[in-house]
């Protein structure tokens, strides 16, 4: 029995856009501690808006909460900013 093998050659170049996210953590559950929340939020929407090409897909975050997630936050897990 014959095989047939292709081989497929890697694409070259990037893609049109690359899709971000970023990633926010606190670990206390401090108000300096949000205050640094949310500044981590802004520093890393401003960043990624700055690259031409780079789309924020989303923003990840976790805390102090016991399951992982800071839900005080509007923006834990999930919300875009």
């Amino acid at each position: 029995m014959s095989k047939n093998v292709t081989i497929i050659p890697p694409s070259e170049g990037k893609p049109a856009i690359l899709r971000v996210a970023a990633y926010c953590r606190v670990s206390t559950d401090s108000d300096d501690q949000a205050t640094s929340y949310a500044s981590q939020i802004r520093t890393y929407t401003e960043l990624i808006s700055q690259h031409e090409g780079w789309e924020l897909v989303d923003i990840y975050a976790d805390g102090p909460v016991k399951i992982g997630l800071n839900q005080k936050h509007p923006t834990a897990r999930g919300a875009l900013v």
